[in-house]
């Protein structure tokens, strides 16, 4: 991969139509590795490092921070890269919901949309059972322990012990990058697009989840599912983070959906 000129964090491989890749919190531009070799053959692949993860830049004013930064960000990137023309978008999780933002702004110019458990919690009613647990979560977050802060949240998506288990180095490396993570569900909460706008997506479209995925990401996945125009759903025996514990199984569907089979 060689990385952007126009941005720190954005690897450009390959050549054709392009597609757009973008990451869970807490993870980076790597965990699509996978998939860049399954489609840059035959297409230009942009995978990005959000902003304050990998080797991209760190958000410079946290105070004013929304998901028109990343997003603003990817499109210049996009004009710079492939200008105009219409591309394939992949989503993970956060990225997942900086993806349907994306979508929603500018419908005209996707090819696709896959998205994998997208956790744009503002779209959960408020006062709602599953509002009140995402927001509960993000309080649990933020909080100026970082090492419990990132282990709440990495158990919350895989399982009780996740955090422990890991090499000493990744628990330092995301315990650094959890007040990114607090930006991120500032950011998706702030957002304010609703279920209905949703319909001005009219490519084909790919929600996928996890069956061992907590309810709260599942539920979130099949609302928004039920909002979008022409959408097809596809369940994996794995967790919220299949993406990057089951690439072998996830990127292959994905680069299948971008081809059109």
């Amino acid at each position: 991969m060689t990385v952007s000129n126009s941005a720190k964090g954005v690897y450009v491989s390959g050549q054709g139509p392009a597609v757009v890749l973008l990451h869970s919190s807490l993870s980076s531009a790597r965990q699509w590795q996978h998939l860049v070799n399954l489609l840059k053959s035959d297409f230009t692949v942009i995978n990005f490092d959000i902003l304050g993860y990998g080797q991209a830049e760190k958000v410079h004013d946290g105070d004013n921070y929304d998901f028109n930064v990343e997003t603003g960000r990817i499109n210049r990137v996009l004009q710079e890269t492939v200008g105009d023309a219409p591309y394939h978008l992949v989503g993970h999780s956060c990225g997942g919901a900086i993806a349907l933002k994306l979508a929603v702004e500018a419908p005209n110019k996707l090819l696709s949309l896959s998205l994998f458990e997208p956790v744009a919690f503002h779209l959960l009613p408020e006062g709602s059972r599953h509002r009140r647990q995402a927001d509960d979560f993000k309080t649990q977050v933020f909080i100026e322990d970082t090492y419990l802060a990132a282990e709440i949240f990495t158990n919350f998506w895989n399982k009780p012990g996740f955090f422990k288990s890991l090499p000493k180095k990744m628990q330092d490396l995301m315990a650094a990058d959890i007040a990114k993570v607090n930006l991120d569900f500032q950011g998706l909460i702030a957002e304010s697009y609703n279920l209905a706008d949703l319909s001005a997506i009219t490519c084909r479209s790919l929600l996928m989840h996890g069956s061992e995925s907590p309810q709260l990401s599942r539920h979130l996945s099949q609302i928004i599912t039920g909002a979008l125009a022409q959408v097809s759903e596809r369940a994996f025996m794995a967790g919220h983070m299949a993406p990057v514990s089951h690439s072998e199984q996830i990127h292959p569907v994905i680069a299948d959906f971008i081809r059109g089979g």
